[in-house]
Protein backbone atom coordinates (compact mmCIF):
# COMPACT_ATOMS: atom_id res chain seq x y z
CA UNK A 1 0.00 0.00 0.00
CA UNK A 2 1.77 3.54 -1.10
CA UNK A 3 1.99 5.85 1.80
CA UNK A 4 3.98 8.25 -0.27
CA UNK A 5 3.04 12.29 0.89
CA UNK A 6 1.49 14.10 -2.79
CA UNK A 7 2.39 17.60 -1.18
CA UNK A 8 -0.70 19.07 -3.28
CA UNK A 9 -3.05 16.54 -0.95
CA UNK A 10 -1.46 19.38 2.15
CA UNK A 11 -3.62 22.30 0.65
CA UNK A 12 -6.71 20.39 1.52
CA UNK A 13 -5.66 19.41 5.12
CA UNK A 14 -8.74 20.75 7.42
CA UNK A 15 -6.54 22.68 9.94
CA UNK A 16 -9.63 23.41 12.25
CA UNK A 17 -10.26 19.46 12.64
CA UNK A 18 -7.01 18.71 13.23
CA UNK A 19 -6.30 21.74 15.89
CA UNK A 20 -9.27 20.67 17.84
CA UNK A 21 -8.41 17.56 17.78
CA UNK A 22 -4.96 18.15 19.15
CA UNK A 23 -6.13 20.37 21.61
CA UNK A 24 -8.54 18.05 23.26
CA UNK A 25 -5.87 15.55 23.33
CA UNK A 26 -3.44 18.09 25.05
CA UNK A 27 -6.03 19.15 27.81
CA UNK A 28 -6.53 15.37 28.49
CA UNK A 29 -2.38 15.33 29.42
CA UNK A 30 -2.84 17.95 31.39
CA UNK A 31 -5.95 16.54 32.89
CA UNK A 32 -4.09 12.86 33.56
CA UNK A 33 -1.69 14.91 35.33
CA UNK A 34 -4.15 16.26 37.58
CA UNK A 35 -5.76 13.12 38.48
CA UNK A 36 -2.74 11.26 39.13
CA UNK A 37 0.07 13.45 40.28
CA UNK A 38 -0.72 12.61 43.99
CA UNK A 39 -1.42 8.95 43.60
CA UNK A 40 0.78 5.92 43.03
CA UNK A 41 1.40 6.83 39.29
CA UNK A 42 2.86 10.45 38.99
CA UNK A 43 4.23 10.06 35.62
CA UNK A 44 0.95 8.21 33.84
CA UNK A 45 0.93 12.25 31.66
CA UNK A 46 4.37 11.43 30.80
CA UNK A 47 3.30 8.06 29.10
CA UNK A 48 0.21 9.47 28.28
CA UNK A 49 2.53 12.72 26.46
CA UNK A 50 4.26 10.13 24.64
CA UNK A 51 0.83 8.02 23.17
CA UNK A 52 -0.21 11.59 22.35
CA UNK A 53 2.90 11.80 19.86
CA UNK A 54 2.74 8.50 19.03
CA UNK A 55 -1.26 8.77 18.09
CA UNK A 56 -0.16 11.83 16.12
CA UNK A 57 2.92 10.61 14.36
CA UNK A 58 -0.23 7.53 13.45
CA UNK A 59 -2.59 10.11 12.20
CA UNK A 60 0.07 12.22 9.64
CA UNK A 61 0.33 8.36 8.34
CA UNK A 62 -3.05 7.40 8.15
CA UNK A 63 -3.58 10.78 6.47
CA UNK A 64 -0.91 10.07 3.77
CA UNK A 65 -3.04 6.43 2.70
CA UNK A 66 -5.55 7.25 0.08
CA UNK A 67 -8.49 6.10 1.74
CA UNK A 68 -10.50 4.13 -1.15
CA UNK A 69 -7.00 1.43 -1.39
CA UNK A 70 -7.62 0.95 2.47
CA UNK A 71 -11.29 0.34 1.64
CA UNK A 72 -9.87 -2.54 -0.86
CA UNK A 73 -8.77 -4.57 1.46
CA UNK A 74 -12.35 -4.15 3.78
CA UNK A 75 -12.85 -8.03 4.01
CA UNK A 76 -8.94 -8.51 4.98
CA UNK A 77 -9.21 -5.61 7.79
CA UNK A 78 -12.83 -7.62 8.82
CA UNK A 79 -11.05 -10.83 8.75
CA UNK A 80 -8.28 -9.62 11.25
CA UNK A 81 -10.49 -8.24 13.29
CA UNK A 82 -12.34 -11.10 14.06
CA UNK A 83 -9.28 -13.68 14.68
CA UNK A 84 -7.60 -10.48 17.03
CA UNK A 85 -10.93 -10.86 19.28
CA UNK A 86 -11.15 -14.64 18.98
CA UNK A 87 -7.35 -14.68 20.39
CA UNK A 88 -8.25 -12.54 23.00
CA UNK A 89 -11.02 -14.18 24.01
CA UNK A 90 -8.88 -17.70 24.27
CA UNK A 91 -5.20 -16.74 25.14
CA UNK A 92 -5.27 -12.69 26.43
CA UNK A 93 -5.14 -12.76 30.46
CA UNK A 94 -7.40 -12.18 32.39
CA UNK A 95 -7.14 -8.32 34.01
CA UNK A 96 -9.68 -6.71 36.40
CA UNK A 97 -11.69 -9.41 35.28
CA UNK A 98 -12.04 -9.33 31.88
CA UNK A 99 -10.05 -10.10 28.78
CA UNK A 100 -9.59 -7.22 26.79
CA UNK A 101 -5.90 -6.70 25.89
CA UNK A 102 -2.74 -8.02 24.50
CA UNK A 103 0.07 -7.69 26.38
CA UNK A 104 3.17 -6.90 24.19
CA UNK A 105 5.97 -6.16 26.56
CA UNK A 106 5.06 -3.10 28.72
CA UNK A 107 2.41 -1.56 26.67
CA UNK A 108 -1.13 -3.34 26.85
CA UNK A 109 -3.30 -3.40 23.20
CA UNK A 110 -7.18 -3.46 23.19
CA UNK A 111 -7.57 -4.79 19.60
CA UNK A 112 -11.49 -3.88 20.21
CA UNK A 113 -10.68 -0.17 20.28
CA UNK A 114 -8.57 -0.64 16.70
CA UNK A 115 -11.51 -3.22 14.95
CA UNK A 116 -14.14 -0.19 15.70
CA UNK A 117 -12.18 1.75 12.74
CA UNK A 118 -11.58 -1.66 10.70
CA UNK A 119 -15.70 -2.19 10.83
CA UNK A 120 -15.83 1.38 9.52
CA UNK A 121 -13.91 0.99 6.67
CA UNK A 122 -16.13 -2.61 6.03
CA UNK A 123 -19.26 -1.26 6.72
CA UNK A 124 -18.60 1.85 4.26
CA UNK A 125 -16.73 -0.49 1.46
CA UNK A 126 -20.52 -2.53 1.50
CA UNK A 127 -22.77 -0.32 1.49
CA UNK A 128 -20.29 2.35 -0.93
CA UNK A 129 -21.06 -0.83 -3.88
CA UNK A 130 -24.88 -0.69 -3.15
CA UNK A 131 -26.16 1.19 -6.20
CA UNK A 132 -30.11 1.68 -5.41
CA UNK A 133 -30.62 4.98 -3.81
CA UNK A 134 -32.82 3.54 -1.06
CA UNK A 135 -32.30 0.43 1.13
CA UNK A 136 -34.73 -2.01 2.82
CA UNK A 137 -34.08 -3.76 5.96
CA UNK A 138 -33.00 -6.79 3.34
CA UNK A 139 -29.99 -4.46 1.86
CA UNK A 140 -28.86 -4.14 5.86
CA UNK A 141 -29.06 -8.10 6.81
CA UNK A 142 -25.77 -9.14 5.89
CA UNK A 143 -23.40 -6.27 6.71
CA UNK A 144 -25.98 -5.51 9.84
CA UNK A 145 -24.70 -9.29 10.63
CA UNK A 146 -20.84 -9.14 10.08
CA UNK A 147 -21.26 -5.97 12.81
CA UNK A 148 -23.12 -7.92 14.51
CA UNK A 149 -20.36 -10.70 14.99
CA UNK A 150 -17.78 -8.08 16.39
CA UNK A 151 -19.89 -6.44 18.68
CA UNK A 152 -20.73 -10.60 20.09
CA UNK A 153 -17.36 -10.92 20.30
CA UNK A 154 -16.69 -7.84 21.87
CA UNK A 155 -19.39 -7.87 24.15
CA UNK A 156 -17.94 -11.38 25.15
CA UNK A 157 -14.86 -9.94 27.04
CA UNK A 158 -16.60 -8.65 28.56
CA UNK A 159 -16.63 -5.03 27.21
CA UNK A 160 -20.50 -3.87 26.43
CA UNK A 161 -19.27 -0.22 26.02
CA UNK A 162 -17.27 -0.96 23.00
CA UNK A 163 -19.67 -3.21 21.72
CA UNK A 164 -22.19 -0.61 21.70
CA UNK A 165 -20.34 1.96 19.61
CA UNK A 166 -20.47 -0.59 16.80
CA UNK A 167 -24.58 0.30 17.02
CA UNK A 168 -23.91 4.30 16.17
CA UNK A 169 -21.44 3.59 13.46
CA UNK A 170 -23.67 0.91 11.61
CA UNK A 171 -26.71 3.24 11.89
CA UNK A 172 -25.18 6.21 10.50
CA UNK A 173 -23.78 4.50 7.40
CA UNK A 174 -26.62 2.88 6.81
CA UNK A 175 -29.00 5.88 6.94
CA UNK A 176 -26.75 7.97 4.66
CA UNK A 177 -26.95 5.25 2.11
CA UNK A 178 -30.39 5.36 2.09
CA UNK A 179 -31.86 3.34 4.66
CA UNK A 180 -35.52 4.21 4.50
CA UNK A 181 -37.25 5.48 8.07
CA UNK A 182 -39.51 2.45 8.73
CA UNK A 183 -36.21 0.11 8.09
CA UNK A 184 -34.55 2.56 11.32
CA UNK A 185 -37.91 2.10 12.89
CA UNK A 186 -37.43 -1.91 12.02
CA UNK A 187 -34.25 -1.84 13.20
CA UNK A 188 -34.52 -0.44 16.49
CA UNK A 189 -37.37 -3.00 17.34
CA UNK A 190 -35.13 -5.34 16.59
CA UNK A 191 -32.14 -3.65 18.89
CA UNK A 192 -34.47 -3.05 21.70
CA UNK A 193 -35.65 -7.07 21.92
CA UNK A 194 -32.19 -8.16 21.84
CA UNK A 195 -31.59 -6.14 24.52
CA UNK A 196 -34.30 -7.33 26.84
CA UNK A 197 -33.71 -11.14 25.74
CA UNK A 198 -30.15 -10.28 26.62
CA UNK A 199 -30.95 -9.45 30.24
CA UNK A 200 -30.35 -12.62 32.22
CA UNK A 201 -26.38 -12.87 29.86
CA UNK A 202 -25.98 -10.42 31.99
CA UNK A 203 -23.06 -10.60 34.73
CA UNK A 204 -23.82 -9.55 37.91
CA UNK A 205 -22.04 -6.34 38.47
CA UNK A 206 -23.78 -4.90 34.75
CA UNK A 207 -27.19 -5.31 36.82
CA UNK A 208 -26.21 -3.90 39.76
CA UNK A 209 -24.67 -0.93 37.36
CA UNK A 210 -28.47 -0.52 36.03
CA UNK A 211 -29.85 -1.15 39.59
CA UNK A 212 -27.80 1.89 41.05
CA UNK A 213 -28.27 3.44 38.01
CA UNK A 214 -32.25 3.66 38.79
CA UNK A 215 -31.20 4.06 42.66
CA UNK A 216 -27.40 5.00 43.93
CA UNK A 217 -29.01 4.91 47.30
CA UNK A 218 -28.87 0.95 47.01
CA UNK A 219 -24.99 0.55 47.46
CA UNK A 220 -23.70 4.29 48.37
CA UNK A 221 -20.76 2.78 48.75
CA UNK A 222 -20.14 0.05 46.23
CA UNK A 223 -21.89 0.13 42.81
CA UNK A 224 -23.41 3.28 43.23
CA UNK A 225 -20.55 5.10 44.97
CA UNK A 226 -19.13 6.01 41.42
CA UNK A 227 -21.85 8.03 39.88
CA UNK A 228 -22.09 9.88 43.35
CA UNK A 229 -18.79 11.04 43.61
CA UNK A 230 -18.79 12.26 39.59
CA UNK A 231 -21.95 13.96 40.84
CA UNK A 232 -20.50 16.00 43.58
CA UNK A 233 -17.44 16.33 41.44
CA UNK A 234 -19.25 18.15 38.86
CA UNK A 235 -21.66 19.98 40.81
CA UNK A 236 -18.37 21.37 42.91
CA UNK A 237 -17.41 23.13 40.26
CA UNK A 238 -19.32 25.70 39.88
CA UNK A 239 -19.31 28.37 36.97
CA UNK A 240 -15.39 28.84 37.21
CA UNK A 241 -13.60 25.44 38.94
CA UNK A 242 -11.64 25.34 42.00
CA UNK A 243 -9.30 25.72 39.51
CA UNK A 244 -6.10 22.96 38.22
CA UNK A 245 -4.89 20.71 41.24
CA UNK A 246 -7.43 21.92 43.17
CA UNK A 247 -10.11 19.88 42.98
CA UNK A 248 -11.11 17.50 46.29
CA UNK A 249 -12.41 14.73 44.58
CA UNK A 250 -9.67 13.92 42.25
CA UNK A 251 -6.93 15.44 44.34
CA UNK A 252 -8.01 13.13 47.52
CA UNK A 253 -8.83 10.30 45.84
CA UNK A 254 -12.50 10.02 46.12
CA UNK A 255 -13.53 9.80 42.54
CA UNK A 256 -12.75 6.56 41.21
CA UNK A 257 -11.11 6.27 37.54
CA UNK A 258 -10.44 9.60 37.66
CA UNK A 259 -7.67 9.47 35.12
CA UNK A 260 -9.61 7.20 32.74
CA UNK A 261 -13.75 7.32 32.32
CA UNK A 262 -14.26 9.87 34.65
CA UNK A 263 -11.35 12.45 33.58
CA UNK A 264 -14.37 14.50 32.47
CA UNK A 265 -15.40 14.95 36.23
CA UNK A 266 -11.82 16.26 37.00
CA UNK A 267 -11.96 18.64 34.07
CA UNK A 268 -15.44 20.21 35.38
CA UNK A 269 -14.41 20.14 38.85
CA UNK A 270 -11.48 22.44 38.27
CA UNK A 271 -12.32 24.45 34.98
CA UNK A 272 -16.08 24.37 36.13
CA UNK A 273 -18.89 25.51 34.09
CA UNK A 274 -16.92 27.85 31.74
CA UNK A 275 -14.29 24.84 31.08
CA UNK A 276 -16.89 22.42 29.94
CA UNK A 277 -18.77 24.63 27.43
CA UNK A 278 -15.37 25.19 25.92
CA UNK A 279 -14.51 21.46 25.72
CA UNK A 280 -17.48 20.41 24.40
CA UNK A 281 -17.45 23.38 22.22
CA UNK A 282 -14.49 21.84 20.74
CA UNK A 283 -16.02 17.92 20.61
CA UNK A 284 -18.66 19.69 18.47
CA UNK A 285 -16.03 21.24 16.20
CA UNK A 286 -14.39 18.41 15.50
CA UNK A 287 -17.82 16.92 14.62
CA UNK A 288 -19.14 19.49 12.56
CA UNK A 289 -15.80 19.27 10.49
CA UNK A 290 -16.14 15.13 10.13
CA UNK A 291 -19.77 15.86 9.05
CA UNK A 292 -18.52 18.75 6.54
CA UNK A 293 -16.25 16.04 5.17
CA UNK A 294 -18.47 13.72 4.88
CA UNK A 295 -20.53 16.23 2.89
CA UNK A 296 -17.84 17.53 0.75
CA UNK A 297 -16.58 13.87 -0.23
CA UNK A 298 -15.72 12.90 -3.73
CA UNK A 299 -17.29 9.22 -3.20
CA UNK A 300 -19.89 6.90 -1.16
CA UNK A 301 -16.89 5.62 0.37
CA UNK A 302 -15.18 8.38 1.47
CA UNK A 303 -18.56 9.82 2.72
CA UNK A 304 -20.05 6.63 4.64
CA UNK A 305 -16.44 5.96 5.76
CA UNK A 306 -16.35 9.42 7.59
CA UNK A 307 -20.20 9.04 8.86
CA UNK A 308 -19.36 5.57 10.57
CA UNK A 309 -15.97 7.31 12.50
CA UNK A 310 -18.26 10.46 13.60
CA UNK A 311 -21.13 8.10 14.55
CA UNK A 312 -18.93 6.17 17.11
CA UNK A 313 -17.46 9.26 18.03
CA UNK A 314 -20.43 11.38 18.46
CA UNK A 315 -21.76 8.49 21.00
CA UNK A 316 -18.72 7.74 23.19
CA UNK A 317 -18.56 11.46 23.77
CA UNK A 318 -22.50 11.90 24.34
CA UNK A 319 -22.42 8.73 26.52
CA UNK A 320 -19.50 9.62 28.58
CA UNK A 321 -20.61 12.88 29.36
CA UNK A 322 -24.12 11.74 30.44
CA UNK A 323 -22.51 8.78 32.14
CA UNK A 324 -20.39 11.62 34.22
CA UNK A 325 -23.43 13.74 34.83
CA UNK A 326 -25.31 10.64 36.10
CA UNK A 327 -27.64 10.71 33.46
CA UNK A 328 -27.34 7.03 32.32
CA UNK A 329 -25.43 3.99 34.01
CA UNK A 330 -22.09 3.72 34.78
CA UNK A 331 -19.95 1.87 31.73
CA UNK A 332 -16.40 1.39 31.12
CA UNK A 333 -16.48 3.65 28.13
CA UNK A 334 -13.38 6.19 27.59
CA UNK A 335 -13.62 9.57 26.50
CA UNK A 336 -11.98 10.22 23.25
CA UNK A 337 -8.94 11.80 22.93
CA UNK A 338 -8.75 12.96 26.81
CA UNK A 339 -8.91 9.53 28.73
CA UNK A 340 -5.78 7.60 29.57
CA UNK A 341 -5.18 5.11 27.69
CA UNK A 342 -3.26 3.60 24.90
CA UNK A 343 -5.20 2.05 22.59
CA UNK A 344 -8.17 4.51 22.89
CA UNK A 345 -5.71 7.48 21.97
CA UNK A 346 -4.66 5.60 19.26
CA UNK A 347 -7.70 4.86 17.83
CA UNK A 348 -9.11 8.17 18.09
CA UNK A 349 -6.09 9.57 16.53
CA UNK A 350 -6.15 6.92 13.71
CA UNK A 351 -9.87 7.37 12.84
CA UNK A 352 -9.28 11.02 12.55
CA UNK A 353 -6.11 10.55 10.00
CA UNK A 354 -8.83 9.02 8.18
CA UNK A 355 -11.09 11.60 8.19
CA UNK A 356 -8.23 13.46 7.00
CA UNK A 357 -7.37 11.30 4.26
CA UNK A 358 -11.39 11.63 2.75
CA UNK A 359 -11.08 15.42 3.09
CA UNK A 360 -7.43 15.75 1.33
CA UNK A 361 -8.69 13.99 -1.66
CA UNK A 362 -11.86 15.46 -2.69
CA UNK A 363 -10.30 16.66 -5.71
CA UNK A 364 -7.55 14.15 -6.48
CA UNK A 365 -8.13 11.49 -8.89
Amino acid sequence: MPVGIDRRLVHNIDWLLLGATLTLALVGVAMVYSATHTGRSPDLYLKQLALVGLGTLGLVVASTVDYRRLADRAVLLYVLSVLALLYVLRFAPVIAGTRRWIVLGGFQLQPSELVKLAAAVFVAKVFAEYRQETLGLRDVVLPGAAVGLLALLIAREPDLGTAACLVPLFLAVAFLAGLRMRAVVGLAAVLLLTAALAWPLLKDYQRTRIYTFLDPSLDPRGAGYQKIQSQIAVGSGGLLGRGFLEGSQAQLGYLPARHTDFIFSVLAEEAGFVGVVVALALYLLVLWRMLETARLARDRLGAFLVAGIAGSFAFQVVYNVAMVAGLVPVKGLPLPLMSYGGSSILSSLLGMGLVLSVRMRRFAN
